[in-house]
């Protein structure tokens, strides 16, 4: 995903404890979220689709690169219904050089 092992760690803590919503679809549905994520591979379509869903929920929005080598799979986008798993990531993907973090609402 990103040379920075604690962004990779925090998704796989949130995998583990299974506090991660897969898929744009599942996304939209899903209650609870805290953050969003979309891979910088995605398409750009689903990039907008993602900053729209961040927007009306008013979550903050990180795009990671190669999302999916650390969520596994073809995970383009991912949102974490943990409040301290997500504050933790946001935290971390300021930090990071290969993360961008957006705040829509």
């Amino acid at each position: 995903m990103t040379d920075n092992s604690k962004f990779a760690t925090m998704i796989r803590f949130a995998k583990r404890a299974r506090k991660i919503v897969y898929g744009y679809d599942a996304l939209a549905d899903a209650r609870g979220l805290k953050v969003l994520a979309v891979s910088d591979t995605a398409s750009d379509n689903l990039k907008d689709k993602m900053q729209g869903l961040a927007k009306k929920r008013g979550l903050p929005l990180i795009r990671a690169t190669a999302l999916e080598d650390t969520a596994g799979g073809n995970c383009k986008a991912l949102g974490v219904t943990d409040v301290g798993m997500a504050r933790e990531m946001v935290k971390t993907a300021k930090d990071s050089d290969n993360t961008e973090v957006t705040y829509i609402g």
